[in-house]
């Protein structure tokens, strides 16, 4: 008999503060891993799925289920750390109800704290570490004959009290064949409950609700960027699924559930660039908006790949550049990644007209003033249209993060320091070096941002009003009394009437 399974996504969204803020998660969205594992393992279990942020009553909800069905096994996500405040609750709700079932928890958080979690949390039977699906199989299969008890502490990936205090370090069980994962079963949601937002762009259009849907194609990453955890997840190892399973899977979105907005959230989605150029080529086919928001490498867009992103239906592309800094991307970034390719790249999306974004990351350790002034006046030259700056933050994972802890520069994060402001802003972990004024550097940023973006805008300096009057409606749009987009929008107005007259 297949065992019953409750997954649980734990709250993360921020639901007291202006929902079109960006960086904040004040959105809905698929629990795409968590479904993940639930697809790639639906023969071997029945399952129910709650997600708390879709269902204000999650608590009474979880009761009725424990009540009116048996369940075996309780898995529960944890994307995100704000999310660990809600864990110890519902945690001693399932075990208060009957001790037997088995609580095991997921996600990159959990991945990230596992002896803390493990340590705080004793109704937390095991945590499981970086990819899921195929932990959770064996679970699954191993259940007639230990309920998973035995197994558990004998899975490489699977972290117990009884692995933690024999100091076993955990393994990860990468999932080699991607198409096994790639068809989503959405049935186990409601998808109607969630709602994605897009990426900023000028042609983003937010007066209207769209059926948007991601897809994550390929897992991995080779490059060792210092700011990145990416590959404590997910590997350093490239894994791809099939072109052919991708594009029956977007039919299938598209017929059954009418999405017109793909969200592809690969992290090196151009790195095999025939099947990049592949995917692009049948995508145009479903006239679909489709946008790449962790940024892509310039390394490999020549023309012809420019070209099929446009007719597949990429208006905008968002360029992970990092840095200006040739000194800043090979010391303190590790980035491969040569300024000199920048400019072909540009040009290549110029002759298609998609609007250029780039990502461009402050502050990282031993960067100074100079370095910041090479980014300003290399995004002028090359004539990006719109830079997103970020400050470098350490996040657990990565190793800026370990560089931190190591030179005393932040202090070692609780999972329980996490916390919000009272206006929903996150907290963050500040960088103290000692002899960095952290105010300058970021007056300094400040200062970049309006520059490149506002002062030099590039789409003003080359006379297309109306798209840089979409950028900075976009930017009222999330921050409503910024006065120099106020400023630069009348400008824009002022020379489209012009036109007309």
């Amino acid at each position: 008999m297949k065992p019953n399974v409750l997954f649980i996504v734990l709250p993360y969204v921020v639901h007291d503060i202006d929902s079109t803020r960006s960086k904040i998660r004040s959105y809905h969205a698929f629990p795409y891993g968590l479904l993940s594992i639930a697809t790639y393992c639906k023969d071997l279990m029945d399952i129910r799925i709650i997600d708390c942020d879709t269902d204000p009553k999650y608590k009474d909800t979880i009761q009725q289920v424990l009540e009116n069905d048996h369940i075996d096994i309780v898995g529960i996500s944890m994307m995100f750390d704000i999310s660990y405040i809600y864990l110890e609750e519902l945690l001693s709700l399932i075990k208060n109800f009957d001790p037997t079932i088995l609580t095991v928890l997921g996600g990159a958080a959990a991945s990230y704290s596992p002896e803390e979690i493990l340590k705080e949390q004793d109704d937390l039977d095991a945590l499981c570490y970086a990819e899921g699906e195929i932990p959770f199989k064996r679970l699954l299969e191993s259940w007639k004959q230990s309920k998973g008890i035995g197994f558990l502490d004998n899975h490489p990936s699977w972290i117990t009290r009884t692995t933690f205090n024999k100091k076993q370090r955990p393994v990860a069980s990468f999932i080699q064949n991607l198409d096994d994962v790639i068809n989503i079963d959405y049935s186990f949601i409601d998808t109607s409950k969630y709602e994605t937002r897009e990426a900023f762009s000028p042609f983003s259009s937010y007066d209207r609700k769209h059926k948007q849907f991601f897809i994550s194609t390929s897992r991995g990453c080779p490059f060792n960027c210092t700011f990145c955890s990416n590959s404590k997840i997910h590997g350093k190892k490239m894994r791809f699924a099939g072109v052919d399973v991708i594009i029956n899977h977007i039919r299938k979105l598209v017929s059954r559930y009418e999405m017109d907005v793909l969200t592809i959230y690969d992290d090196q989605l151009l790195i095999d660039m025939p099947r990049a150029k592949e995917l692009f080529r049948r995508l145009a086919e479903f006239n679909l908006r489709i946008e790449c928001p962790n940024g892509l490498s310039v390394r490999y867009i020549d023309s012809e790949m420019a070209k099929l992103m446009k007719l597949a239906g990429m208006d905008t592309i968002y360029l992970a550049i990092e840095s200006g800094s040739e000194y800043v991307l090979k010391k303190l970034i590790h980035k491969p990644l040569e300024l000199s390719m920048v400019a072909p790249a540009v040009k290549a999306l110029r002759k298609y007209d998609i609007f250029i974004h780039a990502f461009l990351v402050m502050g990282m350790p031993g960067e100074k003033s100079e370095h910041r002034k090479e980014t300003s006046r290399f995004i002028k030259s090359i004539g990006i249209d719109w830079s997103g700056f970020q400050m470098a933050m350490p996040f657990k994972g990565s190793r800026l993060y370990e560089i931190c802890i190591k030179n005393g520069w932040i202090d070692k994060q609780s999972i329980n320091s996490i916390d919000m402001r009272a206006n929903g802003i996150f907290v963050k972990t500040i960088i103290n070096i000692p002899g960095i004024d952290k105010e300058k550097v970021n007056q300094e940023v400040y200062e970049m941002n309006l520059d490149v973006n506002f002062h030099n805008n590039y789409r003003m300096k080359i006379g297309d009003y109306k798209t840089a009057a979409r950028c900075f409606e976009e930017v009222l749009r999330r921050y409503k009394e910024h006065k120099w987009a106020k400023h630069y929008l009348e400008i824009c107005e002022q020379k489209l009437l012009d036109k007309l007259t």
